[in-house]
């Protein structure tokens, strides 16, 4: 299968372009690419995201010196959490600006010597058979037009018992697939997959899921956030861009405050051998 098959390549075009990568530095918090968690509605966007990645890891109940490869690790902010979890952390990215960020991110936090990033596709990740003890990505399967194959690579490097913690974007039940395919359209996929269908893949691949939760709350409050921070832009957002965003912003607030859209994580475990 070809990258234009999977969208690998579409997906490393889009985060490798200028004015992409200065949007989620410059309002989505430059650490993380995911949505966040909002407890009191009063955190900022990098906040909440970094409080996302504490909870998906704490489902995980990854411990010491667990080795643990983020699929599509994007700037790095969920494998330096994993660093000062005492994990061994270890990223791949289809992104060029992505890994770059990641490795000066990580350098920056004194932790370049204990953090490996590397360009890589999830469709085809390098790695041995039963190699790691958990696999995280978040909101990074959204871009696969071949999402089983994700899951089933991610099942073949762990080992038994292992877990995957994975999070993403998702069409919600009962959805106007046209809304949701015009808010998707700045990510260049397209709508269709619900939270249903990530636990059928995950099954067929192999995986025992062991627990799912739906938070459309903290997606309608975190794509709220941006949008009220694209009302007066920061500097560095060239103007033509803070006009599309405003405009993907508003096709992403009608189709989520209509219900079309959720978000999800999910814990899904490896069974162990018999």
């Amino acid at each position: 299968m070809t990258d234009s098959e999977t969208n690998a390549s579409e997906a490393a075009a889009y985060y490798d372009k200028d004015d992409v990568a200065a949007f989620y530095q410059l309002c989505w918090g430059g650490a993380d690419i995911h949505i966040g968690r909002y407890d009191t509605g009063t955190e900022t966007v990098a906040e909440a995201s970094q409080a996302m990645t504490r909870y998906l890891l704490s489902l995980a109940n990854l411990q010491k010196g667990d080795q643990v490869l983020d699929i599509a690790c994007g700037y790095g902010g969920t494998l330096r959490e994993l660093a000062r979890l005492g994990c061994q952390p270890s990223g791949i990215d289809i992104s060029r600006v992505c890994v770059e960020e990641a490795r000066r991110a990580n350098e920056a936090a004194g932790l370049g010597d204990r953090i490996s990033v590397k360009f890589g596709d999830f469709h085809n990740i390098e790695s041995p058979d039963a190699f790691w003890d958990a696999c995280i990505c978040q909101e990074s399967i959204i871009h696969s037009r071949d999402r089983p194959r994700v899951f089933a690579e991610v099942c073949r490097v762990l080992r038994p018992g292992g877990v995957f913690a994975f999070s993403d974007i998702l069409t919600a039940e009962n959805s106007d697939l046209v809304l949701v395919d015009a808010a998707f359209e700045r990510l260049g996929v397209r709508g269709g997959a619900t939270p249903a269908d990530y636990r059928r893949m995950a099954k067929d691949a192999g995986f025992e899921i062991e627990h799912t939760e739906e938070r459309p709350e903290d997606i309608n409050a975190h794509y709220a956030k941006l949008a009220k921070q694209l009302e007066t832009p920061p500097a560095g957002l060239e103007v033509n861009a803070v006009e599309k965003l405003k405009a993907s912003m508003q096709r992403w607030r009608t189709a989520l405050t209509g219900g079309h859209i959720t978000w999800a994580c999910f814990i899904a475990r490896k069974p162990r051998e018999t």
